[in-house]
C-alpha cells in the first residue's frame, strides 16, 4: 500500500495530523511474510495505542477470530460495492478499518492477512505489532488470553488509534 495516496479518514486529514502519521507509519516498513509481495508498518507498543485500543474495545469496535474478521470485511464490501453503484461520483476509498496483529503468528496467518490486506485495500490498513500474541492478548483484554490478530472497526476508533502513534507520551 503506497500510504502517499493513502486516505485517512475524514478527521485525520482535517486537522493536518494524516501527514505526522504517514510518516510514522512508513519509518518502519517490513515484509508480511518471506514469499510475501506486501509490506506493511510495524508499529511499536505505547501507551497511547493500549489506551486507544483498549478505549475501542469497550465502545464495541474490536473485533478478534481471524474467520469472524474476514467474513465481517467480506459482508461490508458487499454494502460498498452496492453504495459505488448507487453513487460511484461520492465515494472516494479511505482507511475505515486497521487490522493489527502480533509479530508471532505462523506463515499460514500471514499469507491469510496479506489476501486479506489485497482484496480490502484501501479500506483496510494492516500493521504488525512489535509483540507476541499472548503480550496483545494481555494487553487488549488484561487477562492471560493469546490473540493474534484485531480488527479495530469505526472512523472514530481507527482515528483515536492512528492518532496515537503521534501522540506525545506523558
Amino acid at each position: 500500500m503506497n500510504l502517499s495516496e493513502t486516505n485517512f479518514p475524514r478527521r485525520l486529514e482535517a486537522d493536518d495530523s494524516a501527514e505526522k502519521i504517514r510518516e510514522v507509519l512508513a519509518a518502519r516498513q517490513i515484509k508480511l511474510s518471506p514469499q510475501g509481495r506486501l509490506e506493511v508498518p510495524m508499529l511499536a507498543w505505547t501507551e497511547a495505542l493500549a489506551r486507544a485500543i483498549a478505549k475501542a474495545r469497550l465502545q464495541g469496535r474490536v473485533r478478534l477470530g481471524f474467520e469472524e474478521i474476514a467474513q465481517k470485511l467480506a459482508a461490508e464490501e458487499k454494502g460498498f460495492a452496492a453504495l459505488r453503484q448507487k453513487t460511484p461520483e461520492l465515494q472516494q476509498d479511505r482507511i475505515s478499518r486497521l487490522l493489527l496483529f502480533s509479530s508471532d503468528g505462523a506463515e499460514r496467518l500471514y499469507r491469510h492477512i496479506e489476501q486479506i490486506l489485497a482484496e480490502h485495500a484501501p479500506r483496510v490498513l494492516g500493521c504488525r505489532l512489535d509483540m507476541d500474541g499472548k503480550k496483545l492478548g494481555e494487553a487488549v483484554f488484561g487477562k492471560n488470553a493469546a490473540v493474534k490478530v484485531i480488527l479495530v472497526e469505526h472512523k472514530d476508533a481507527v482515528s483515536d488509534v492512528l492518532s496515537a502513534l503521534i501522540a506525545k507520551e506523558a
